[in-house]
């Protein structure tokens, strides 16, 4: 008996625990607010690798600092980089240096649009006792509170604005027709990457997030249903219902078949009971009544384009032909 009850309630446990990180998510990685994508491109040739990781942690350094900043599931719009060299001493030692003017010019760009947002120049100097170190002084003396960079990235800022809100009608009807094809973590993933900045767009997607939501957890609740039944099918005793109440217990309160979830758990204890002369604590999960359900609905259907966004492949970008 302990040993069945341990694992439902545990299994139980674990959905609740999903809900409750889905619900005190982190701004950081909330799709609501404005991200940009650091991305360093391999097609800059004359940058060394060493280098590299010093130009991605400097642009984020850049965008975290004047507005919007931060990894994005939506790697639509990219804030990078292309680096040219204007000219290369050799200072005798000891020890020898090379010194080296570079310019670094920035771009917010909309990937899949393949437009640029914006643009800014900046040239430095980097010394060091070899090539790879001098562009790693030369990165680390680019300063991201440098006025040119904050309205850089404020004009950015005030273009993804004003994409969103233009091109609102489209994410909506993307949505939809996502919603028809049964896409339902897709279409919340489209929904959700609207920021709350974009008021006029971000006012209509949010009322369609919730019912969309619905629709997610009723095609998860069916689905979960059909596990726990075939689980219990293919091992009628206290490890099949062990293995079913697993599946139960990761069906949302607020779905069209949880109440007949419920029964089938009902029916499966009772099972156990006559037939191994076990018992089975079943747990579901409950919403706390404080808290204002619609958001917290809000909140679970972001954490699920959050998720799906995560599973995505990672882009590859390039940027030759367009926006150098």
């Amino acid at each position: 008996m302990r040993k069945i009850t341990l694992m439902i309630l545990m299994a139980a446990g674990f959905a609740v625990m999903q809900l409750q990180a889905q619900n005190t998510l982190g701004k950081t990685k909330d799709l609501g607010r404005i991200s940009l994508t650091p991305v360093v491109s391999d097609e800059i040739t004359i940058l060394p690798a060493e280098a590299k990781s010093f130009l991605v942690n400097k642009l984020q350094q850049i965008a975290t600092l004047n507005g919007p900043g931060g990894q994005t599931h939506n790697p639509w719009f990219v804030i990078t980089v292309n680096v040219a060299l204007l000219t290369k001493d050799i200072v005798a030692g000891p020890p020898q240096m090379i010194a080296q003017d570079l310019e670094f010019t920035f771009f917010i760009a909309d990937y899949r649009q393949k437009t640029v947002l914006s643009t800014a120049s900046i040239s430095v100097k980097g010394v060091g006792t070899n090539e790879t170190k001098a562009f790693i002084e030369a990165i680390k003396n680019i300063k991201p509170t440098n006025p040119e960079l904050k309205q850089f990235v404020e004009n950015g800022k005030n273009k993804i604005v004003e994409f969103y809100n233009s091109h609102c009608d489209f994410i909506i009807a993307d949505a939809e027709s996502k919603i028809s094809q049964k896409q339902y973590q897709e279409a919340i993933y489209a929904l959700t990457s609207v920021p709350e900045i974009c008021k006029d767009c971000y006012m209509k997607v949010t009322g369609m997030v919730g019912p969309v939501y619905k629709l997610y957890i009723n095609n998860q609740c069916r689905t979960l249903l059909n596990q726990a039944q075939n689980a219990w099918m293919s091992e009628q005793n206290s490890s099949g219902a062990g293995s079913a109440a697993r599946y139960l217990a990761a069906i949302d309160p607020e779905a069209a078949c949880y109440s007949e979830a419920k029964q089938f758990m009902a029916q499966l204890a009772q099972k156990v009971l006559e037939d191994e002369k076990r018992d089975i604590a079943w747990t579901m999960k409950v919403h706390d009544d404080n808290v204002d359900l619609e958001r917290q609905r809000i909140e679970a259907a972001r954490a699920v384009g959050i998720a799906y966004g995560e599973n995505q492949p990672q882009q590859v970008y390039n940027f030759k032909g367009w926006l150098w």
